[in-house]
Order: C-alpha cells, then sequence, then structure tokens
C-alpha cells in the first residue's frame, strides 16, 4: 500500500508484502507441453520494493526485531536551520506506529567547511531499541525510538566508529529510582570498532517514558524545555554511564566488522572476532565482573595486551578499501555452528566458530575460502541459512553455502542516478534487505532448502538429507542410497533398517543381497521392519513373513547353542541367547495375531524348543495346550498355577480327573478359590479320589466347603451324604476317624437345609444309610421326614433315649406328640422296671401327667413310691377345680351385667325437635314414619331406604333380595276358605312382583339395585307387622273377654271340622308371627343399622376426586 505523497510522514507496510518488479517475474513458457503456473517451482529468491516513499535521501538502514530504522538527509549542510539527518523507526508489524527524530548537529567554526553525512555509520541491537550513529567528523549520537531528538555523545568526540558488537544484558546497574511515570533503559556492553584500529567499550543509560504513563502536558515553557532536551522530558544527566578503550590493534587500520558471542561455563566466556580489510583477528576469554563504572571486556583483552600470546588468525593483503564481517546463526542442521564470513579481496572467507570443545585461543574452524563469480569483487556480503549474499553495483548473487554453485542471479531494478548504498540483515526474523538511496528492496527467500537434500546426499549426510528431504520420494532415495552404504560397509543391520523404509529397492532384491552375504540379523531385521510395516489387512503377507521370522529366530538360537558347544559356555555368548530369546517372545506377544497356531507350534516342536512353545502358547493365550503340556510332564504344581492364573472354567472341569487323582489336595485348593466353579460338573472327578482308611478325604472336604458356602444342587449333597455315611460305615478306619464321619453326615443331615427343606434326596440318604446301618443318621433322617413315629421306633431300638425324645418333641400334632411321649415312657418303664425312672422320666415334659403313665406299669406293682406324686397329682387337680369355680363366677357376673344394659336399651330414648326436618327429602320427620339416629340425623323410612339400597354392596342387596321374598311368602299366611283371596294387600301383590322379577334368572351384580324398590320394602316391614298383629289377634281371640264374638251360620258338619283344626291352626299362626318378626328385624338391621351419613363420609375419605373412568377433560381440570 504506497501513502500518499502530500504526507510529510509516510507509512511502511510489513516486510513480506513487498511488490514484486517486472525483473524478477518468471518466464513465460510456450507450447501446448508448457506446465502451468501453479505446476511450476518457485523461484529460491525474489527482490520485492518495500511500498515506503521515501521523504529523502536514504543514508543508512538497519532491520532488527522487525522493526526498520532509518537514517535519511534531513536537508543541507549550508542551511543552518534545517538537521543533517533525521532517524526514522517502522513497526514493520504495524507500519503506522512510527517514531521520528531529528540529530541535532552542534555549532561549527567559520573556518570550517562544515559537517558532512558522508561515512555515516549507523549501529542498531537486536531489539531495535538503542541506536548508535556515528559521523565521519567523529560526532556520535545515541537514540531510542520514543525520543524525538537524539543525544550526542560527548565522551566519545572525536571517534570515528566503524563496527560494533552488542553483548548480552546483564544485570541493570545501580541507577537510582526514577520519577514517577519514567523508567531506566540501559545498553548491554557493546564493542566499538573505530577507524584507528582501537576497540571500545560503551555502556549507555537514560530515563524514558512508562509503558502507559500519562501524558506530561505542563505549560509552554515546559514542553519547550522537554523538546530542547532532546525528548528525555526531566533527564538531563550523562548518557555515558561507561566508555572505556580496551585494546588497540597492532596495525592502526580501521576495524571493519566485530563478532561477539558469550558462553555460559561456570563463569562467562567471550569469544570475539575482529576484522580489518587485510587481517582477522581473535580473542577469548573471561568476562569480568559487571559494575557501574568498570570495563567488563577489559579481562578479556587483558592477556593479549601484556604477553606476546598470537590473536592474528589469518592474514590476507588486499588492496580493498571496503570489507565487512558476518557472523549468523546455524541453519538447523545436527552439529551446526554458528558461521563467519569475511569479505576480502582474496575472496570470501569462511569459517564456523567452536564454542564448546576448541582450544580457547583458536576457535574458528573449518575455515575456506570462496571464489568470487566473474562480476568480480562484490560491494556488500549478506547470508541466508544455506546461501551466501553477493552484492554487486548492479546485480545480487547468491552462492549456495555448501557445494558453492551460483543458485540465482538477477539484476538490481535501479533507477537513474542510483546505486547501492549498503545490506542490512534482520537475524531474528531471517530477513535480507538492499537499499539504495530512494529504494528498500528484501529479498525474498522460498524454500531455499529444497536443494539441500540431495547436496547432503551427495556428502553421504543421510540424517541431514533425510531431515530435508521435501517428499517421500526423496527420502525413499536417501534411505536406498544410505542402505547401499551401509551394505557395502557391512554394517548389515543399519542397511536392513534403510531398505525397510524405501520404496526404491524391491523385497527380493533386498533379501537376496542379505543372503548372499550371509547377514541373518540383517535379513531379520530387514523382515521385521516390513512386517511392522504392512498393514492388518495384508493377512496373508503377514502371516508369511512372521513365519518365516520365527524360522529365523530359532535359525539363530541353533547357531548360537552350536557356538557355545564349540567354544565353551561363554558369558557374551549366554547374554545373546537370553537377548534373542527375549527378542523372540516379545516378537510373540507383539506378532501372535499375524501367525497361524498350527503352523507355528509344529515350528517350534521340530525346533525342541519347548520354552518357545510355551512363550507361544502364553501369548496367543492357549492355556489348554499349556495345560495339556504340564500335565503330559507330570508337573502337577505348575499345571494348577497355570489353571488357577485363567479364568475359563471350562478348563478346570476338562483336567479335573487327572488333576484329582494326582494332586487332590492342591487341586481341591485351586477350586476353592474358584467361586465361578459348577461342583455338580465336578462329581466325577471327586468319585475319582479313593483316600486309604484314615486319610483326609479331600472330595468331601471341597463338598463341604460349597455346601457351606450356598451350593443347593441335590447331587452335590446326595454325594456328600453318600461319601459320609461310607466313611463312617468303614470297618477299616479307626475308631475316630468313623466318628468324625459321622458327626460330619449328622451335620450334613441336620444343617443342609433352607427355608424349611432339605438340599438332598431325603428317601435316597435314608437307603444309603439304612444299608449302612447307620441308626443315628436314620432317625435323624425319618425325624427330617416328619415319620416321628418311625424315628421314635428305630430311636428306641438303638437304646438312645436321648434321642427318641427329641424326635418326639419335633411333632407338631399334640396328640401325636403325648403318644410318642408315651411310647418312649412305656419303654423307660418296661426297660427300668422302676417307679423312680418313671417318675424322673415325666419331669422331662409337661405332656404326661401321673395317670398317663398308671396304665402302663404292671397289674401287682407296689405304689407305695407314688403317694407323693398321687398327693401332688391331687393337690394340682383342687387346685385347677378352684381356678374354674372362681373362672365360672366371673362369668355369671359378666352375663347379668350384659342382661342388665340389654335391659336399659328397651327404655333408651332420645330428644328431637318438633320441626327437625329429613336428611334425604327435607321435610318434616313427624309426618311419617322415620328413624331418628344417636348421631341426630333422622330420616323417613321410606326415604332411609332408598338413600340405603343406593350403597349396599352386593352380598347385603342380595340378602335384602332374599328377605322380601321370604317376608312376601310369610305375610300372605294359611289360606282359608272363605277369606283367601282378601288376606292379600296391593303392597304384598307388588312386593311379589318384584320379588319374582328380581330373581328371573341370572343377573350381574352391577344390575341388583335395578331390581331393588325402596317403597316395596317398607310397605312390605309394615304391611308384615299389621297382619302379623292381626294374626295374634285371631289366636287370642277365645281369651279375650273384651272381643265381639263372630256369629254365622253354619251346618253342624263345620262346626265339628272348625273344632277340631282350631288348635293346628293356632300353633301355626304363632310360628309365623316369630318368623315374620325375625325377617323384619333383619331388614331394619340391613336398613337401619347405621347413620348413611356419617357413614358415607367416612368412605369418601379414601375416594380420589377424580374416578379413572372419569371424563379425560374433567379429569385434567384436577391436574396440578
Amino acid at each position: 500500500m504506497r501513502a500518499d505523497e502530500g504526507s510529510a510522514r509516510r507509512a511502511a507496510v510489513p516486510a513480506h508484502a513487498a511488490e514484486l518488479g517486472d525483473e524478477t517475474s518468471p518466464p513465460h513458457w510456450q507450447g501446448d507441453g508448457a506446465p502451468t503456473p501453479d505446476e511450476l517451482p518457485a523461484p529460491l529468491f525474489q527482490l520485492g520494493r518495500v511500498q515506503y516513499a521515501l521523504p529523502a535521501s536514504l543514508v543508512q538502514l538497519a532491520v532488527a526485531s522487525n522493526r526498520m530504522v532509518l537514517c535519511l538527509h534531513g536537508g543541507h549542510a549550508h542551511d543552518a536551520s534545517a538537521p543533517l539527518l533525521r532517524l526514522v523507526c517502522l513497526d514493520l508489524d504495524d507500519p503506522a506506529r512510527a517514531c521520528e527524530a531529528t540529530v541535532p548537529m552542534p555549532p561549527v567554526a567559520r573556518t570550517h567547511r562544515g559537517v558532512s553525512a558522508e561515512g555515516c555509520c549507523m549501529f542498531v541491537d537486536p531489539s531495535a531499541e538503542h541506536v548508535l550513529l556515528s559521523l565521519a567528523s567523529g560526532h556520535n549520537f545515541y537514540w531510542t525510538p520514543s525520543w524525538s531528538r537524539a543525544r550526542l555523545l560527548p565522551r566519545l568526540a572525536g571517534l570515528c566508529i566503524t563496527s560494533a558488537a552488542w553483548g548480552k544484558s546483564d544485570a541493570a546497574p545501580s541507577l537510582g529510582t526514577p520519577p514517577a511515570g519514567r523508567r531506566w533503559v540501559c545498553t548491554p556492553p557493546v564493542l566499538l570498532g573505530t577507524a584507528r584500529g582501537e576497540v571500545w567499550e560503551l555502556t549507555c543509560a537514560v530515563q524514558v517514558a512508562a509503558p502507559n504513563a500519562p501524558a506530561q502536558r505542563g505549560d509552554f515553557f515546559d514542553r519547550l524545555a522537554r523538546k530542547t532536551a532532546g525528548g528525555t522530558a526531566d533527564y538531563t544527566g550523562a548518557v555515558e554511564r561507561g566508555v572505556h578503550r580496551v585494546f588497540v590493534l597492532s596495525e592502526p587500520q580501521r576495524i571493519a566488522g566485530l563478532a561477539l558471542q558469550t558462553v555460559q561455563r561456570g563463569a562467562r566466556e567471550a569469544y570475539i572476532v575482529a576484522a580489518t580489510p587485510t587481517r582477522l583477528y581473535e580473542f577469548s576469554g573471561t568476562l569480568g565482573t559487571p559494575a557501574d563504572d568498570a570495563s567488563v571486556y577489559d579481562a578479556v583483552f587483558q592477556p593479549y595486551r601484556d604477553t606476546l600470546l598470537t590473536h592474528l588468525k589469518i592474514e590476507l593483503p588486499s588492496e580493498l578499501t571496503h570489507t565487512s564481517l558476518l557472523c549468523t546463526a546455524p541453519p538447523m542442521l545436527a552439529g551446526a555452528r554458528r558461521a563467519l564470513a569475511w569479505l576480502t579481496g582474496a575472496g570470501l572467507f569462511h569459517a564456523e566458530l567452536n564454542l564448546a570443545s576448541a582450544p580457547p585461543n583458536s576457535f574458528l574452524e573449518k575455515t575456506g575460502l570462496l571464489a568470487y563469480p566473474s562480476y568480480g569483487t562484490p560491494l556488500f556480503i549478506a547470508r541466508t541459512a544455506f546461501h551466501y549474499v553477493l552484492v554487486y553495483a548492479e546485480r545480487v548473487v547468491c552462492v549456495h553455502v555448501m557445494d558453492e554453485h551460483v543458485a540465482w542471479d538477477e539484476a538490481l531494478p535501479l533507477g537513474a542516478r542510483e546505486s547501492v548504498v549498503g545490506v542490512t540483515m534482520d537475524e531474528t526474523q531471517d530477513t535480507c534487505w538492499i537499499y539504495t538511496q530512494s529504494n528498500i528492496l528484501e529479498l525474498i527467500v522460498s524454500a531455499e532448502d529444497r536443494d539441500v537434500w540431495h547436496i547432503l546426499l551427495e556428502r553421504h549426510a543421510y540424517d541431514d538429507a533425510l531431515q530435508y528431504a521435501p517428499n517421500a520420494a526423496c527420502a525413499s532415495l536417501v534411505y536406498a542410497a544410505r542402505g547401499d552404504a551401509m551394505m557395502q560397509q557391512g554394517s548389515y543391520s543399519d542397511a536392513a533398517d534403510a531398505y525397510a523404509h524405501t520404496a526404491d529397492r524391491t523385497f527380493e532384491q533386498v533379501v537376496l543381497g542379505l543372503v548372499e552375504h550371509g547377514a541373518h540379523e540383517g535379513l531379520r531385521a530387514y523382515v521385521s521392519a516390513r512386517l511392522e510395516q504392512l498393514p492388518p489387512t495384508a493377512k496373508t503377507q503377514r502371516l508369511m513373513l512372521a513365519t518365516w521370522l520365527v524360522e529365523m529366530y530359532l535359525g539363530a538360537m541353533n547357531r548360537l547353542e552350536d557356538q557355545v558347544a564349540s567354544h565353551g559356555d561363554s558369558a557374551s555368548l549366554t547374554a545373546q541367547q537370553h537377548a534373542l530369546e527375549s527378542a523372540l517372545r516379545t516378537f510373540f506377544a507383539t506378532y501372535q495375531p499375524a501367525l497361524d497356531p498350527k503352523t507355528t507350534y509344529a515350528i517350534l516342536a521340530r525346533h525342541g524348543r519347548d520354552d518357545m512353545w510355551l512363550a507361544y502358547a502364553e501369548a496367543i493365550r492357549d492355556t489348554r495346550q499349556i495345560l495339556t503340556r504340564w500335565v503330559r510332564q507330570e508337573q502337577w504344581a505348575t499345571a494348577l498355577t497355570t489353571l488357577a492364573s485363567q479364568s475359563d472354567v471350562e478348563l478346570y472341569y476338562h483336567f479335573a480327573p487327572i488333576l484329582m487323582s494326582h494332586a487332590p489336595a492342591e487341586t481341591v485348593q485351586c477350586w476353592e478359590r474358584q467361586a465361578a466353579l459348577d461342583p455338580a460338573r465336578l462329581i466325577p472327578a471327586l468319585l475319582q479320589h479313593r483316600p486309604a482308611p484314615g486319610a483326609v478325604n479331600y472330595s468331601v472336604q471341597y463338598l463341604q466347603h460349597v455346601t457351606t458356602h450356598g451350593n443347593t444342587t441335590p447331587a452335590v449333597h446326595n454325594l456328600l451324604i453318600t461319601l459320609l455315611a461310607e466313611r463312617a460305615a468303614n470297618d477299616k478306619a479307626d475308631e475316630a476317624s468313623r466318628a468324625r464321619a459321622n458327626d460330619a453326615l449328622q451335620q450334613a443331615i441336620e444343617g443342609s437345609k433352607a427355608a424349611g427343606r432339605a438340599y438332598y434326596d431325603m428317601n435316597y440318604a435314608l437307603r444309603i444309610c439304612a444299608r449302612k446301618r447307620l441308626h443315628d443318621a436314620c432317625v435323624r433322617l425319618y425325624a427330617r421326614m416328619d415319620r416321628h413315629e418311625n424315628a421314635v421306633h428305630l430311636a428306641l431300638e438303638a437304646g438312645d433315649m436321648e434321642l427318641a425324645c427329641r424326635c418326639a418333641e419335633l411333632a407338631t400334632d399334640h396328640a401325636l406328640r403325648k403318644e410318642l411321649w408315651l411310647k418312649c415312657a412305656q419303654h423307660v418303664i418296661r426297660q427300668e422296671h422302676g417307679i423312680q425312672s418313671a417318675m424322673e422320666f415325666l419331669q422331662r415334659t409337661s405332656l404326661l401327667t401321673l395317670e398317663d403313665i398308671l396304665p402302663l406299669f404292671p397289674d401287682f406293682v407296689v405304689i407305695d413310691g407314688f403317694k407323693e406324686e398321687i398327693c401332688d397329682t391331687l393337690e394340682t387337680y383342687v387346685t385347677q377345680i378352684d381356678a374354674l369355680k372362681s373362672e365360672m363366677d366371673r362369668t355369671t357376673r359378666t352375663a347379668e351385667l350384659i342382661q342388665q344394659d340389654i335391659q336399659s336399651l328397651s327404655t333408651r330414648f332420645l330428644h328431637m325437635d318438633a320441626d327437625q326436618a329429613c336428611e334425604d327429602c327435607g321435610a318434616p320427620l313427624l309426618q311419617r314414619q322415620m328413624y331418628l339416629f344417636p348421631c341426630r340425623h333422622g330420616f323417613h323410612a321410606d326415604c332411609l331406604t332408598k338413600e340405603v339400597t343406593q350403597h349396599l354392596p352386593p352380598r347385603l342387596l342380595r340378602r335384602l333380595l332374599q328377605l322380601q321374598e321370604e317376608l312376601a311368602a310369610l305375610t300372605q299366611g294359611p289360606k282359608e276358605p272363605e277369606a283367601a283371596d282378601t288376606s292379600q294387600s296391593p303392597a304384598f301383590a307388588s312386593l311379589g312382583a318384584s320379588v319374582a322379577q328380581g330373581l328371573s334368572g341370572t343377573l350381574k351384580l352391577d344390575r341388583l339395585r335395578e331390581h331393588v324398590r325402596p317403597q316395596v320394602i317398607v310397605d312390605a316391614i309394615s304391611t308384615g307387622f299389621s297382619v302379623g298383629v292381626a294374626s295374634g289377634r285371631r289366636v287370642l281371640a277365645p281369651l279375650d273377654p273384651f272381643a265381639e264374638p263372630v256369629v254365622r251360620a253354619r251346618s253342624a258338619d263345620e262346626d265339628a271340622k272348625a273344632e277340631a283344626a282350631a288348635p293346628t291352626a293356632d300353633v301355626h299362626s304363632l310360628q309365623m308371627l316369630a318368623n315374620v318378626d325375625a325377617v323384619r328385624s333383619e331388614m331394619n338391621t340391613i336398613v337401619a343399622g347405621a347413620c348413611p351419613v356419617c357413614t358415607l363420609s367416612v368412605q369418601h375419605l379414601a375416594l380420589p376426586f377424580v374416578e379413572p373412568e372419569a371424563d379425560p377433560a374433567e379429569e385434567e381440570s384436577w391436574a396440578v
């Protein structure tokens, strides 16, 4: 972007945004086969013009840290009002931020011709914070970009500085506390070379405005004073903090260049190079301690002043008046060092700085002299990472550092009366700049290392060549060349590694070459590397290579064994053998998916490598094969260890019989640690174990372990019972062993149960125990089977009274338990034949009394021993009779109290208001029949019946309908000839029809309420009561003195029949009245048993507000 030409200050663009001139445009290709612009490689170098309009002629240029410092002509020497020079600092990252300053010139005498800008030199430190300007007149200035004017350095007056070398910043000297908003800026110790061959040391310190400090405005005079002071504001002290002359060359020539490097080795050491037009000097030594005014480099030069120690490195006579010295950073190559270049008339002298291991007095190594191109001696030199830049008056030539060929030759785009002023470099950004009086050109570098790999390849620097290989094809060529070289040198392993990374050598070619040379290790390494490069999808290739590698490993082992056998067992051969075995194990672990197990097993077996056979089996986790081999070798402990280290339970079942036969104890321990085993599948193996009499039965031990830990398999429990029964009945075993087995059997019978049931087959266990004549076990089994009679009988036959009593007590039925106890008592009486033992037996249970066992004694037994017991029994009876009498008296009194309460109910009454309304219809209660509840709620009889029948459950509804039918049948009464039709009222007819209709057919419960008519029920109750009264009156009429006789004419036969039937009719009427009263009472109980208001209120508390079958809209309206 070009700035406005009318502006006093111009803006610059970033360095890499340069515009290319026409001279650097690439040539145009002609013809159909010409490559497109995208296919053409970019040129190594291009010249780009910086789009910055210089307001004046450019004198000097320096670039550091991507900041450009320009020294421009400020006016003419005869114009006293115009400054001679101007300084401009541009930030290439932000071109809008530019700093400018003037260089104030001191007044000159009238006889003096004036101060000229010719021979001006400018030096900028790597951070671009400090600028030194030196004029040929001996005036020297210091400037920092925050100032508006440069400061004159009076202590350097008269020195014509021709070169400078900036050191590293040390600890800041004690300068005191600056004013508020200010800070100290100090230069590192800098070495200065002069035109008279002197070396000076300079340190500067000034105050500048602190970052983000508020602007100091002040009045006009304050601003004028600060401006006059050169932008240092209130700071007016001396800029130079230390000025020392540290060395003078023996030949007073202009020092055209200085190079300085420091290394920290305990103390800091400095390496200094000074160049004149014909000589090159080198100095090295330990730096002095930094102080306020003391010299740092004086200690380095001191040995060279006081002794005859030579410091002249080389002398190249020349009549060249201009020279320069470069010291650049090394390229990114292994072991590369900082490079030195010196422009001389004889050629370009170049060397490397060995700051690590070189002798202290000679650290320049690998020196050489580069002949200039045909253009002659250049004016200026520069260097990129891999090229020397030679700048001539009209051309720029780039020569490759490694092979010294001309890589680029281009004419400079100069205008009329335009010449090259100089060249500068920015080491921090690796940029190179060429400038004239009116233009600045940037040398744009584009992939200058593209051909480095080929040059390094020709030098056999394969590692460096691989580092700079631009693509995989170039890297493949490097690997191929490296492999060929290693093959010629006999380094077959290295050759194999190189061949494995190249596609320019076929697999067959490499393999045949290695085989011809007998390079077994190299061949193995090559095949292993190629196998590693194959993808998992290439299964066939991977299988072939992996199998071949196994063969090669085994062959190498055989060769090592032959060497050991022929040369003796040496430590080196043994170490190689161990390393080879370890490598094969690692190979198995890594590439076991690529191997075929059957083929690999066959190869290993053919070579007799049992250890490698096991290593491969372990790698593929083929535990079955491993166990098979250990079993064949009868390595039972190792087999069990291998079995326990894996989790496949099928292997436990497979090897269980043979392991149980040969190592039962260890096998059972292994089984007990594996909780996932199914003991039922181990039964065949458990049956294989046949211990000697008196020895430990490990089958029983394992079965007891699993049953204790919750196993419920019937077969397991049956086997445990069987083995324990055989153990307990074994006559060959000692008594102690049989006793232990018997106890274990009884424990298994009693303890093997959960939730009230045994997990073994009790019938089977009973047969086994009966066959073995184990009576105690049989008794316990009968008891477990609830066959208590058999248990007691068998226990008594065995003579075990304690066991018989325990079995009798287990019976749940009271009568049976008493009968079993009587059988035990009978056995005691028969066996003991004594009264005392019988009486002691009675103390063991409360079910038997003396009168229960007396019939068991013989008829002529003496009962003198029973006197006390009989008296005690009679006293007990008396006590029980008294207790029963007291209980009867309490019951009688309670009955009398209940009778009194019943009688008081008939006299109970309630007060009510005359205008109390019915809870259902709201009419006064006294209008018709009513019900009044203790809760003060009142209903008419018909209203109560209607309300109650709507909420009765189905059971009571059915009963109510049944009572209606019974009441209808009862109220009709016995039919008399005269009044058979008049005894039925309309209410009874309606009730009969309703009942008939309600009970006809099979009806669902939810339709019962449709057949219940409340008014019919009320009428039936009332009518029934009336009919019963009328019938009673007829029955009692002959006894009523006030009753009017019924006079009707009838015949003598009729009178005789009436007199004969009168007693029978009276009895039937009385029974009918009793039945009617009972039915009416039950109907009243159903209808008026509870207040419907209170009952329904309590029932509705548990009901939801919305029924489940309600309308969804209504249900959503209640949702919260």
